[in-house]
């Protein structure tokens, strides 16, 4: 178990190029709109016609159509009832793939990777962030664990390439890894993670198998790119119960309504908890506590009690005025002397958390890509 647990939102993937929820939609109808799509292009216009036709509610009863937690989880809701204004039933059976396949093509499309030196390199927020965290799982003294919300790969690679890969926790063999592997419990799925067809398990596809397959080094220098590990499922070979892995990621609906993820990401759930149940310190980054977030709220009152005094609840958001009220009506009587709000964004957060902890920055480290 981890003495330290960061828990990171949105706002920290943002440095990296991915869309934050409330603009998210803006960027993929801007992708949509490039004609670049080829095989996806129907599913970003079934998506957002899906979305006009939604417009129908606002005098009964608003939907946010602008922010993208809204929009999917409608759309579960209608396939749950059967039932979207103006859309078929057909199209509604749909819609849960398609717009899994607009968060997959938005986020690989913004979130781009410098290519130098026939390297690719990672975001540097989050290569600051995976040096931080390599070395306290590597000392014996402070290791630590991350829960996400988020969907793409930027922290995944920047840890891959600072040599303390991710721990997915999605098997008892690898929640048994130790050493230099980082816990990361990504709790609402993942864009390099594949389904068995047969029996449900989730089967990542991990870097060190897609750089063996997929070469870079025709790239100029200097240039930036994708690592496009979502889209190249059906072609990754991964298989499981000797069958090949279903070719879309596995992507869960950012809403308190997870029933038919339960089987496949309940694992993942009960280790956040048991994360949280022995952590001394939990730093927040980029992650603003939506108010229809109901999951996680009674994921962390239950999953915080334990006998482990925390020391330290600290948030970092350039959102003050929203967030800070937030998380102060998260926590409760003995946690709020030790809490404490930053507004900065992800990058200032890093030295502000590795100062607390009283780590020093360590060299540069040779990348295993």
């Amino acid at each position: 178990m981890s003495e330290t647990v960061f828990i990171l939102g949105a706002g920290a993937s943002s440095e990296a190029g991915a869309p934050v929820m409330a603009n998210f939609l803006d960027a993929a109808d801007e992708l949509r709109k490039s004609g670049k799509l080829g095989d996806f292009q129907s599913d970003f216009d079934l998506v957002f016609r899906a979305i006009s036709e939604l417009q129908a509610v606002h005098p009964k009863a608003p939907i946010d159509l602008d922010n993208i937690e809204s929009v999917f989880s409608a759309f579960e809701m209608g396939l749950l009832i059967n039932r979207l204004p103006g859309i078929s039933a057909e199209d509604i059976s749909r819609l849960p793939l398609s717009i899994k396949r607009v968060i997959l093509e938005t986020l690989e499309e913004r979130v781009k990777f410098t290519h130098t030196q026939r390297q690719v390199s990672p975001d540097p927020s989050y290569s600051d962030f995976a040096k931080l965290v390599g070395h306290m799982n590597r000392s014996s003294g402070n290791r630590c664990s991350i829960i996400s919300f988020n969907y793409d790969l930027a922290l995944d690679y920047s840890l891959h390439f600072h040599q303390s890969p991710a721990d997915y926790c999605l098997t008892e063999v690898q929640q048994q890894r130790m050493g230099t592997w980082t816990p990361l419990l990504k709790l609402h799925g993942s864009l390099n993670w594949a389904m068995c067809a047969k029996c449900g398990q989730i089967v990542p596809w991990d870097f060190a198998t897609f750089f063996s397959q997929f070469r870079f080094n025709f790239l100029e220098e200097n240039g930036k790119m994708s690592l496009p590990l979502g889209r190249n499922l059906g072609k990754s070979k991964l298989k499981h119960c000797e069958l090949d892995v279903e070719p879309n990621p596995v992507i869960v609906p950012p809403t308190w309504n997870k029933t038919q993820y339960h089987k496949i990401l309940s694992r993942i759930w009960a280790r956040a908890a048991s994360e949280l149940s022995t952590a001394e310190n939990i730093f927040v980054v980029g992650y603003s506590l939506p108010e229809t977030d109901l999951f996680f709220r009674y994921l962390f009152a239950l999953g915080s009690i334990g006998q482990t005094r925390i020391k330290r609840f600290w948030v970092y958001d350039p959102d003050q005025s929203v967030v800070q009220h937030r998380f102060e009506t998260l926590i409760g009587t003995d946690t709020k002397n030790k809490f404490r709000f930053e507004p900065v964004p992800f990058h200032q957060a890093v030295p502000l958390i590795r100062r607390a902890l009283q780590i020093q920055p360590e060299g540069p480290m040779v990348s295993t890509v």
